[in-house]
């Protein structure tokens, strides 16, 4: 065994070392210098001696590094309320409204910045010359409705309840909107779409349908499924929600579905007197609109989609079918003028207008690719009509004649007594909110006339009784609320102290009582008042939940600036 090692030593050596001269070229860069080696080691300690002392010179007589001290600043801020959870059965009925109109305080809190000063009369951070957070006719983006991209939201973005509380919304108020915006999920159909007429059939057979014991003719007509879609999206676009996001995920699947039927809806043509439009229309033999009223559906889809657009961003998937609708309303218009039926009908009328303003005040800050001048242009012939259709002698607004008291339903209701109250001038209303958007003064007298006049018919929910003609116009109300609250102060106070009442108090809430489970109608508003023969249920809950949205859906501007 040795020798066979002793060989194998030996043989090894036969073969060189690869690493041999790099142990050797190391050796000699470590090795010590001759010169070094020649110095006396005397030498050498004082040199390092020296070295030494001087590092420890260096250390000893530098300036300390002092520390500041930090005084810790504790700041006492208003504990931030979580939202409480929706509780179906607790009571909507509102008896007493005044604890709504302050602020809840805070004792002793050490305010750091003011997102939004209160004032007594004049709404948050705007002067006299410039109510409203909207200039129609301006050329910015920076508008605030509904919720992501620069729009306001459920809350009010930024400022969360507190703002709602602030300006007359209550727990209570949010708790009816959710109630409402329920019945309408469990009514949507499952292609996404609303039924003006035959919603009851979505009703489960638990739910039972109390609808019949009271009001029968709570149906609609069929020929407004298109434009109550529109009105049921909206009521969840101004809580918050789109297509893609939202803090109540069922509320999102909501949308997702009505997005899918409204684009199933649209007409795709090469005439461009049809493409775009949302909703079905029946032609005659010459190619004439039988059914003109189309336009009112195509305007409420288009605002709703418009509103969803500029939400979520979701160019993909609805820019083109958007800018299309868009496109027809813009050509539909009368030059220089307002809409009525049709396409350049040649007459105007105020309600149209309302709403083709409202879905062109939506398209422009959904960052469409169309000029902003065709907006610009657009708003300012609604401006015309508006002051063509306002009386110099009474300052009401009319329907297609300065003055006049609207429109009725005529062939349902021929004879005398007409049982709703033409007091309530809805046109006035949405003259005197158009006008606010487009940029106008609160103290311009036509506002201040037509604000006077709202303030003569608060909501009032009250049925025909004898000679006593329905107050009850939800219509109204809606246009009303958001033109009373654009105009602020006091007055804004007052119409709301009858506002939440009307709607709260008139709310259905019906449970089971062994289940506890809502029936049909819960969170739904019966459609007895004024044009809730032609919506139905589906119409009336929709804009009730609208209505309750006034105090986040468009934001006051806080600046004065003109957007």
């Amino acid at each position: 065994m040795n020798r066979l090692r002793q060989e194998d030593l030996s043989a090894s050596k036969e073969f060189d070392d690869p690493t041999q001269d790099i142990y050797e070229e190391d050796e000699q860069a470590f090795s010590i210098p001759q010169w070094l080696r020649d110095t006396p080691y005397w030498a050498v300690s004082a040199a390092l001696h020296v070295v030494l002392f001087a590092i420890l010179l260096v250390i000893f007589t530098s300036p300390p590094n002092v520390k500041e001290d930090l005084v810790p600043i504790s700041i006492k801020l208003p504990p931030e309320k979580p939202e409480k959870k929706y509780d179906p059965s607790k009571k909507r009925k509102l008896k007493d409204q005044k604890k709504i109109l302050h602020e809840e305080k805070v004792e002793n809190p050490v305010i750091i910045k003011t997102l939004e000063p209160v004032t007594p009369d004049i709404p948050k951070g705007t002067d006299l010359d410039k109510q409203t957070d909207v200039d129609l006719k301006g050329d910015s983006i920076s508008d605030a409705i509904a919720v992501g991209g620069g729009f306001a939201g459920k809350n009010g973005q930024p400022y969360g309840h507190t703002r709602r509380g602030r300006i007359g919304g209550t727990e209570e108020s949010t708790n009816a909107l959710i109630s409402a915006l329920k019945w309408l999920q469990r009514h949507q159909r499952e292609d996404g779409g609303w039924s003006s007429k035959d919603f009851s059939k979505e009703c489960s057979p638990q739910q039972g349908n109390l609808n019949s014991e009271r009001y029968p003719t709570d149906q609609g007509f069929e020929d407004h499924d298109v434009g109550v879609t529109g009105l049921a999206m909206l009521a969840f676009t101004g809580f918050g929600q789109t297509h893609i996001d939202g803090d109540h995920p069922e509320f999102v699947e909501v949308l997702r579905k009505a997005v899918k039927f409204m684009k199933s809806q649209q007409i795709r043509s090469a005439d461009k007197f049809f493409d775009g439009t949302y909703g079905k229309r029946p032609l005659g033999p010459d190619g004439e609109d039988l059914k003109k009223d189309w336009i009112y559906n195509h305007a409420i889809a288009t605002m709703a989609m418009a509103e969803l657009l500029a939400m979520s961003g979701d160019k993909i998937n609805l820019e083109k079918s958007v800018t299309s609708a868009v496109n027809l309303c813009l050509l539909a218009q009368n030059n220089g003028l307002g809409w009525k039926y049709g396409i350049k009908d040649g007459r105007n009328d105020t309600s149209v207008t309302g709403w083709m303003v409202l879905a062109l005040k939506a398209a422009k800050y959904a960052d469409l690719k169309i000029p902003r001048s065709r907006f610009n242009k657009a708003f300012e012939g609604a401006l015309n009509w508006f002051d063509s259709a306002t009386s110099e002698a009474s300052g009401k607004t009319g329907y297609e004649v300065p003055g006049d008291e609207g429109s009725r339903l005529g062939g349902y209701y021929p004879d005398d007594p007409y049982p709703y109250s033409k007091d309530l001038s809805c046109m006035t209303a949405v003259s005197v909110l158009c006008r606010l958007f487009a940029g106008e003064s609160r103290t311009d007298p036509t506002i201040k006339r037509g604000a006077s006049l709202l303030m003569m018919h608060t909501p009032q929910w009250r049925e025909q009784e004898g000679e006593k003609l329905s107050t009850i116009n939800m219509y109204y109300w809606y246009y009303a609320s958001y033109a009373m609250f654009q105009f602020g102060g006091k007055l804004w106070e007052e119409w709301n102290k009858d506002l939440v009442p009307a709607l709260l108090s008139s709310q259905r809430q019906a449970f089971h009582p062994e289940t506890v489970k809502p029936y049909c109608v819960d969170g739904s508003w019966d459609p007895i008042g004024e044009w809730g023969i032609a919506g139905g249920r589906v119409y009336s809950t929709a804009i009730g939940a609208m209505t309750l949205e006034v105090y986040y859906r468009y934001v006051r501007n806080e600046t004065g600036e003109t957007f």
